[in-house]
C-alpha cells in the first residue's frame, strides 16, 4: 500500500471518528443518524444492483435483436449490390465500347 493510500485511509478513519465524537448531537441522535445513513446506503446499493440487472437484461435484448436483424440486413444489402451490378455491368460495358469507338473514329488532334 502506498504512503498516500495509507494516509488517506487513516485520515478517513480518524476524521470519521472525530466527526462522530465531536458532533453537537446526543449519542442517541448520532446513532440514529448512522442507522439512517446505513439504511440509505443499503437502499442506494439495492437500486444500483437493480439498475445493473435491468441494464444487463436490456443489453441481452439488444444482442438478440441485433443478431436477428443484422443477418437479414446484410443479405438484403448484398442482394441490392448484386442487382445493381447485374444492371450496371452491361451499361458500363456499352459505355466503354462507345468510348473506344469515339476514340478510334475521332481524328487525331494536334496538342497545343
Amino acid at each position: 500500500m502506498s504512503r498516500f493510500a495509507r494516509g488517506l485511509f487513516w485520515g478517513s478513519v480518524i476524521g470519521g471518528l472525530g466527526g462522530l465524537f465531536l458532533a453537537p448531537r446526543s449519542g442517541k441522535e448520532t446513532r440514529q443518524k448512522i442507522v439512517d445513513e446505513i439504511d440509505d446506503l443499503t437502499d442506494l446499493t439495492m437500486d444500483v444492483n437493480d439498475s445493473l440487472e435491468q441494464f444487463k437484461s436490456s443489453l441481452e435484448e439488444v444482442r438478440i435483436t441485433a443478431s436477428t436483424l443484422i443477418e437479414p440486413f446484410v443479405d438484403g444489402v448484398q442482394r441490392d449490390v448484386d442487382n445493381f451490378r447485374f444492371q450496371a455491368d452491361p451499361r458500363i460495358e456499352q459505355m466503354n465500347e462507345q468510348l473506344a469507338k469515339l476514340q478510334n473514329d475521332l481524328p487525331d488532334f494536334p496538342e497545343e
